[in-house]
């Protein structure tokens, strides 16, 4: 199964929705540190990811955008929410409870936890979902369910 990946542009709308949320600085203060983040879930050599699918991927979507700070504000959210979209993309479901989550996240910008520890925690808290013929249909294809 190849993985779906999230582009910039949904990334985007995740950090502006944060934003929205929970206040902050939208901008964007480094877009090369924001690119650099999105390409680490997605890259290795030939066919072989350096990031194993999904859960070191959903890691390295939340370590990346965290630890490269390309967001004036929000980067934490961000990087999470990202991770857990990405979940979402691939027919995961994540379970974790919102402050333990919280906690993780926030131990990870600090560097107490790396990626192998931030991979463990989502594969401990996610599982696979099934999916319906449409379902599948409108993932592959990108629409949205009401389209």
């Amino acid at each position: 199964m190849s993985p779906i990946f999230v582009p910039v542009e949904k990334t985007m709308e995740i950090h502006e929705r944060q934003m929205a949320l929970y206040g902050g600085n939208p901008a964007v203060r480094d877009a090369k540190l924001l690119e650099s983040a999105l390409l680490a879930p997605m890259s290795g050599l030939g066919d072989d990811y350096f990031h194993a699918f999904p859960f070191q991927m959903a890691a390295a979507y939340l370590y990346h955008i965290v630890k490269n700070r390309p967001f004036v504000d929000g980067n934490k959210r961000t990087g999470a929410v990202t991770a857990l979209v990405f979940l979402a993309l691939n027919w995961y479901d994540f379970n974790a409870d919102e402050e333990s989550f919280e906690r993780f996240v926030r131990s990870a910008a600090a560097g107490e936890i790396q990626k192998d520890e931030i991979a463990g925690f989502i594969e401990g808290h996610s599982r696979k979902r099934r999916k319906t013929a449409k379902e599948g249909l409108i993932i592959d294809r990108g629409l949205k369910s009401d389209d």
